[in-house]
């Protein structure tokens, strides 16, 4: 299993593999982006395609492709693996077929059941004709993978037994029910697999097709779409249908258009808008946003934006509004859908995306259609619609902004509107996943080892500094001593260094090196790493003295405890350590 961890690392950059999730920019000859685990502004998320490995200077995480895959898939290492050798075409040879996990089989099903709806879409002439009559193009339902699940009890079930899957299983894949017997939960539906973010298919949702075909299992007043339910590998407020395609075409556009059903994301994307994902008719989440914070701020909605279809959408709206995400809102005339806009205008979709109207925008447009400016009740009515929708924009130019527009359109002072916002109190929206993600959980260090580890980082940028940095070794921690011996033993030659190191270190020198290009990334122009080595030798050596002056401390009141004892040689080190302690703070006058 080693060789094959080690051909895939050989076979994927290790920046390639990142930018699928996360927008990364050049950074000398590293790249950096906004961290995806915890929440930051800055940059301090570095990624070093030479050395292969990743680091997040904010909140500590780092590793190589197969740490970043589990830890932003949720996945153990074994998932990670498999992810991974998928996207470098490298097949996975087991030992013992036992260690297949219940997962494989799982996806295993759902790959088998997407087969066998489309082969089902394929024989079912009037359901392709639908699709046609939809406008969806040939290529467009094969990229997509649409399938028909057949008005059938047990065809697809039965089609699983024979390819030698249990019932227990299937219906742990979320495809069939349980009642007197097993049978299909999907049956004359127009089939809409659900991919994952790497394109394998872990869920379905199923359209009724009784106005096509008359069915004879689905009763009249079952609901339009069955979705799957919950399972190990599917959960509806982390997964975005259409993500697998778009990621890369938002990261590039730095925006994204989302709606809410499949055919919705389907027909603009065959319409070239490719930077386009739906909720698939669920509420729009905070684990959906931060899934698209990693590689966009800009998000544009493309909603049912009616009363009902609006009051459904808020809560995600406000969600982004404080998630920093530059919300706008398509105006798509007649109340239309997307899918029958493209249908009916094709090519058109496009221009309407590029003139998509902030959020703020459309709350004005919305509150001033909705009442008159010519009573004051109208003007109270807006001003307090809206001034709750300004007080929750996280920038304050924003809010200064809208309240110079709304001061403008109803004549009413900013200092009034202002002294009544503050009036206004908003329930902020339950962030509990975002909110754990902005406290970065750094593990404890003493200023020792964080002085030792920037030593070391700068020392890798200019090893001619490292006979300097000897006087310090001493006192070094263990790790961070054997990685300057290694570089003084092996002339600071850093790959002969890092073959020299137990295989242990060897991370532990990457991340070092990772950690000097992002302090000189983040220098001033006047920095000098000479300077700053010596200033660093000493603060460790002044460090040590101080774990020295807190040891004979404990010893002396251990001294004064017992009577009898001598105290005054404990003394004169005490004195000793103090006057070399001394010095140092003098030196650094």
């Amino acid at each position: 299993m080693s060789d094959q961890v080690q051909e895939i690392k050989e076979k994927l950059n290790i920046v390639d593999v990142i930018s699928g999730y996360i927008r990364l920019q050049k950074a000398g000859i590293n790249h950096k982006g906004l961290c995806p685990f915890h929440n930051e502004k800055t940059p301090s998320f570095m990624v070093s395609p030479s050395r292969q490995n990743w680091h997040c200077f904010g909140c500590a995480e780092g590793g190589d492709i197969f740490t970043f895959v589990q830890k932003i898939e949720g996945v153990e290492f074994k998932e990670a693996l498999k992810i991974l050798a998928e996207k470098a075409g490298v097949a996975l040879k087991y030992s013992d077929p036992k260690l297949r996990t219940e997962k494989d089989r799982i996806y295993e099903i759902c790959e088998k059941a997407t087969q066998f709806f489309t082969a089902s879409l394929n024989s079912a002439s009037v359901i392709l004709d639908y699709l046609r009559g939809r406008g969806a193009q040939e290529k467009t339902i094969s990229e997509w993978r649409l399938g028909y699940a057949p008005d059938s009890w047990s065809s697809l079930l039965s089609f699983l037994l024979k390819q030698g899957y249990r019932e227990t299983e299937i219906e742990k894949a979320g495809l069939i029910l349980r009642g007197d017997r097993y049978h299909d939960r999907f049956r004359n539906r127009l089939m809409f697999p659900i991919f994952d973010s790497n394109g394998r298919v872990v869920a379905f949702s199923g359209r009724i097709m009784s106005d096509v075909i008359p069915s004879k299992t689905e009763r009249a007043d079952s609901g339009k779409y069955v979705n799957s339910p919950e399972t190990i590998l599917y959960s509806k407020s982390k997964v975005l249908y259409g993500f697998d395609k778009a990621k890369t075409e938002i990261r590039k556009a730095d925006k994204v258009v989302l709606v809410e059903g499949q055919m919705d994301a389907i027909l603009p994307w065959q319409d070239g808008i490719k930077n386009i994902v739906a909720t698939s008719g669920t509420a729009l989440t905070e684990n959906h946003l931060s899934i698209l914070k990693r590689l966009t701020n800009n998000l544009i909605l493309a909603f049912d934006v009616d009363d009902a279809g609006f009051r459904a959408t808020k809560r995600g709206v406000d969600l982004a509004n404080e998630l920093g995400f530059g919300v706008s809102v398509l105006d798509i005339s007649s109340g239309k859908d997307p899918a029958d806009f493209v249908k009916e205008r094709p090519g058109e979709f496009i221009k309407l995306v590029s003139e998509s109207q902030p959020i703020m925008a459309y709350y004005f447009n919305r509150a001033f259609g909705k009442f008159s400016t010519d009573k004051i009740e109208g003007k109270k009515f807006i001003a307090l619609t809206l001034l709750s929708e300004i007080k929750r924009l996280p920038s304050a130019v924003e809010r200064s902004g809208w309240l110079r527009e709304l001061s403008l359109r109803l004549g009413i002072s900013e200092s009034d509107l202002k002294e009544e916002m503050e009036r206004i109190e908003i329930e902020k929206t339950e962030m509990a996943n975002v909110a754990s993600s902005q406290r970065p959980a750094i593990s404890a260090r003493g200023r020792k080892e964080i002085l030792s580890e920037r030593l070391l980082a700068l020392l890798l940028k200019k090893p001619e500094l490292i006979a300097e940095a000897i006087k310090a070794a001493a006192v070094l921690p263990k790790n961070d001593f054997e990685i300057l011996s290694a570089l003084a033993a092996n002339q600071n030659e850093f790959s002969a260094t890092r073959a020299a190191l137990s295989p242990d270190l060897r991370p532990r020198l990457d991340f070092l090196y990772l950690a000097g290009d992002y302090e000189l990334e983040k220098a001033d122009h006047d920095f000098d790493i000479g300077e700053e080595v010596k200033l660093l030798i000493k603060e460790i050596e002044r460090e040590r003295h101080k774990e020295n002056l807190q040891k004979i401390g404990q010893q002396i009141r251990k001294c004064e405890a017992e009577e009898g004892l001598d105290m005054n040689q404990l003394m004169e080190e005490f004195q000793s350590v103090s006057n070399k302690l001394y010095k140092i703070d003098e030196n650094k006058k």
